[in-house]
């Protein structure tokens, strides 16, 4: 009997070398889930690649009067495109919001919360995805810096430099086209790091080695950017303020962000304590979650440290949507504390006639 039972052990169990016995077929499938996860990590950055490339076309195709008002739409409507396929469309996708009091129509996925289910599926896509990110720009520099080589090599008849024929371009501009560096985009480089933002800051709480991911992706865009700055690009235009300012404006939001996300998921008793699961007659069911955003209503959503992150959401909530109508407001109610525009009325000469004579000659 103790024969047979072994027999039937070897058929289903996979043996291994350090002596562990795992089943066969549950090994098989995690190894396919790990596959799928993975795919699934590295496919929605490409996705994001060419979805940036059709935004920038549809731009560039609609026009703008101004060179800084079609960098700083180019960027919003990059961001917001990318910022829904990365952080919004898995999540909607997978809701089900049956047991909420207003489901928005969103019934027909399988996660009813941000369960272990979710952290295991969508949240492990959004970290490897993150951590893609961490040395996609070393990739894609590497990859344009190969596709100009090549293309320089053969227009050299693939001979080395100051050897034989160098070039076969007919004109001065073909050549520097050929040899000069490509043009720097400042667009779709900010709309990918406010991606990155507000991902890490949406589901930053509940997976807080998003952040750690963050920081040094932003590290080697860094330090990639600046070396392509000096030894790749052509020289960059003059961008003013605006972009940038357009930016920080954006990224004020990312805060609201993770108070909004972060008190849902630490209010979620399930991931605490297993006496909060709720039996499920079949593993196809959509699990009970006893967690709705009408609590926020009632005195259990403001228990422990819950009303301090409500309490922050509500203030910054209020200041990015109504700060300019309250800080006129309060220069109204207190004239004495507003600043106004300042007049500088300083006692020197005009800029030429500051300068000497040495100066004078250089400039």
């Amino acid at each position: 009997m103790a024969k047979e039972d072994d027999a039937y052990a070897g058929k289903v169990y996979g043996g291994r070398t350090d002596g562990v016995e795992f089943c066969t077929e549950f090994d098989e499938r995690v190894g396919t889930v790990y596959y799928w996860t993975t795919a699934l990590s590295y496919l929605l950055i490409g996705i994001n690649y060419i979805l940036r490339t059709v935004c920038i076309k549809l731009v560039d195709w609609v026009g703008f009067p101004t060179e800084t008002m079609r960098l700083s739409k180019t960027t919003s409507v990059t961001f917001w495109v990318q910022f829904f396929n990365s952080g919004f469309l898995l999540l909607l996708v997978n809701a089900n919001m049956s047991e909420q009091p207003f489901s928005f129509g969103l019934t027909g996925g399988s996660l009813a919360d941000f369960s272990s289910g979710w952290y295991r599926g969508i949240g492990n896509i959004i970290v490897g995805a993150m951590f893609f990110n961490l040395y996609y720009p070393i990739l894609e520099a590497g990859l344009y810096w190969a596709i100009r080589a090549q293309g320089r090599c053969r227009d050299r008849g693939c001979s080395l430099y100051g050897t034989g024929k160098t070039t076969k371009q007919t004109s001065i501009q073909g050549y520097m086209n050929m040899y000069s560096g490509p043009v720097y985009f400042m667009h779709y480089k900010y709309s990918t790091i406010m991606t990155s933002t507000f991902i890490t800051f949406m589901y930053g709480f509940g997976m807080p080695i998003l952040f750690p991911l963050a920081c040094v992706s932003f590290l080697v865009l860094y330090v990639v950017e600046k070396f392509l700055l000096f030894y790749g690009y052509r020289l960059p235009p003059m961008y003013d303020e605006r972009l940038s300012q357009d930016v920080l404006n954006k990224l004020q939001f990312a805060p609201i962000l993770y108070l909004a996300f972060g008190y849902w998921m630490c209010s979620n008793q399930q991931l605490l304590s297993n006496e909060q699961l709720a039996p499920m007659t079949s593993t196809t069911d959509v699990p009970l979650v006893n967690h709705s955003y009408g609590s926020i209503f009632s005195g259990d959503g403001w228990s422990g440290f819950y009303w301090v992150m409500i309490l922050a959401f509500i203030c910054l909530f209020l200041v990015y949507f109504l700060g300019k109508c309250l800080e006129a407001c309060i220069a109204k109610c207190m004239p004495s504390i507003s600043i106004g525009d300042i007049e500088l009325n300083e006692a020197i000469d005009n800029y030429w006639a500051s300068l000497d004579d040495g100066d004078r000659k250089w400039s």
